[in-house]
């Protein structure tokens, strides 16, 4: 099924489409993004127009989408740093396929197509992410990716519940390019 995907970098015509996945994403799975729903819901989709790296001259911004014909079902982002000092570095976040679409291959090609961008970057050495801790599914991903473990950072997530408050830690991760 993942050979009818086509995975490709998003455009500003097709920021309604992301910022409607990204809203159910953040809706569905409040323990894997940093980002909350309430919050997120009330930006516009060119409020991500940053995300799509356009006046990125060395590359390492970009925002992949996994597409099966005109419905967005997945997608990744690569965020650069802007700083002389951390340039050689890029964040790799907001990775979400719709659960109707789970376990198709459709975020091992988002991660593949990503990796071979960001190679593709003059300079970018790095790619670091975060990954809530006990997804295992994802760890699994990105540990097959070539990303290794770098660290734990405790209770780096809340989530307020009707039953009260649970923390999430998350697993730091890094390729080296």
């Amino acid at each position: 099924m993942a050979d009818e995907v086509l995975v490709r970098r998003l455009g500003p015509a097709d920021l309604s489409a992301y910022k409607a996945l990204r809203d159910e994403a953040l809706l569905l799975h409040p323990d894997a993004f940093t980002s909350d729903h309430e919050t997120e819901r009330a930006r516009a989709p060119e409020s991500y127009l940053g995300r799509l790296g356009l006046s990125e001259s060395l590359g390492g911004t970009f925002l992949l989408g996994a597409w099966i014909g005109d419905q967005l079902v997945g997608s990744v982002c690569l965020e650069r740093e802007t700083r002389q000092k951390t340039r050689h570095t890029a964040w790799l976040v907001g990775m979400m396929v719709r659960d109707a679409h789970a376990h198709r291959g459709i975020g091992r090609r988002l991660l593949e197509t990503c990796i071979r961008e960001a190679r593709s970057a003059i300079g970018l050495q790095i790619v670091v992410l975060s990954v809530t801790a006990s997804n295992e599914r994802a760890l699994r991903l990105y540990e097959r990716a070539g990303f290794r473990h770098y660290g734990l950072q405790p209770q780096a997530i809340r989530v307020l519940t009707a039953g009260g408050e649970r923390y999430y830690d998350k697993a730091l991760m890094l390729l080296k390019l």
